[in-house]
């Protein structure tokens, strides 16, 4: 048996605002990711930039390691969040 025409408009109309909702926190998990990958390579630089200015070299040898490990460590956790929440939500 065939579903009426207007149940199966108003099932139409609502699955198009579900996906528009889903592409929008998609959307926003995107730039919230990217927002946060600027945010860790800025931390890493400013370490990285600090140890070109410390006068002991055991500090800035650690000071370099550290922006080196926060940077990258900061940016790959981010990504993988990422992935993870996209696992979560159906993405992919």
């Amino acid at each position: 048996m065939p579903i009426p025409r207007e149940i199966s408009e108003e099932l139409q109309r609502r699955r198009f605002a579900e996906h528009r909702d889903a592409e929008r926190d998609k959307r926003w998990d995107y730039v919230r990711t990217a927002l946060q990958c600027w945010g860790w390579c800025i931390a890493g630089l400013a370490l990285i930039a600090w140890s070109m200015h410390a006068t002991d070299y055991g500090f800035a040898r650690a000071a370099f390691w550290a922006g080196i490990g926060v940077g990258n460590a900061g940016i790959i956790f981010s990504i993988l969040a990422l992935y993870r929440r996209g696992e979560a939500r159906g993405d992919w």
